[in-house]
């Protein structure tokens, strides 16, 4: 009578079966496997090497960008435009590239350029909701570089968007709608002008209201 084979010694030979088929898997299959391996390393070694050329990226885009703020701040306009221009076509998507546009339309805005100071806002703008810290400045900028072309009821509205939803320059809210009031009246609308300055009489105090009045007192003739 042969002797009973107990449940371990199912169970060893069970796993030593499956280890078994698994080792002649293995064998049969060791080139797709290296394959698998090998790309396995090349997707790790790309990612690592991904993240670090963004990140010496980002160090030259503030680099440069240093560079060209303080070149502006001495006045080299011409210069410091070059720069800002090189930053944007060099390090596109990056915060210094967003605010490299902003300080575009600060140079020609200073050199008497007044179109390409506004087209250059507008490029900042569009990616403002992404790297906002310049944005009163850059829409400021543009109604001045508007009404600087005649362009009246333009920079009107831009001022009146600026007023409605300003983002650091809240204190320059009422200064703001005066300057869209102004450049109503530059645009042949009096009367608008007249509505939006006699709405801002009612919350003004002291000479600011005074100087309200008198503007007012102007429109009305």
């Amino acid at each position: 009578m042969s002797a009973r084979i107990s449940k371990r010694q199912m169970k060893e030979d069970t796993f030593i079966s499956s280890m078994l088929r698994a080792w002649e898997w293995v064998r049969g299959h060791e080139r797709v496997l290296f394959i698998g391996l090998i790309a396995v390393v090349v997707v790790v070694a790309l990612g690592a090497w991904g993240a670090y050329a963004r990140r010496q990226s980002r160090e030259r885009a503030a680099a440069k960008f240093a560079d060209a703020v303080m070149i502006f701040r001495t006045g080299d306009l011409k210069t410091a435009e070059d720069l800002f221009a090189m930053i944007v076509d060099q390090h596109r998507g990056t915060r210094e590239a967003a605010y490299a546009e902003y300080f575009s339309g600060k140079c020609a805005l200073e050199s008497g350029r007044s179109l390409d100071a506004a087209q250059a806002f507008d490029r900042y703008l569009a990616r403002a909701g992404k790297h906002p810290f310049f944005r009163d400045a850059a829409m400021e900028g543009k109604a001045v570089a508007l009404s600087n072309e005649h362009k009246y009821q333009e920079a009107a509205d831009t001022y009146l968007a600026l007023a409605a939803k300003t983002k650091t320059n809240d204190f320059m809210k009422a200064t703001y709608l005066r300057r869209a009031a102004a450049n109503l009246r530059l645009a042949n609308q009096t009367q608008r002008a007249i509505e939006l300055l006699s709405d801002l009489l009612e919350s003004s105090t002291g000479t600011e209201r005074r100087d309200i009045e008198i503007e007012l007192e102007i429109l009305k003739g």
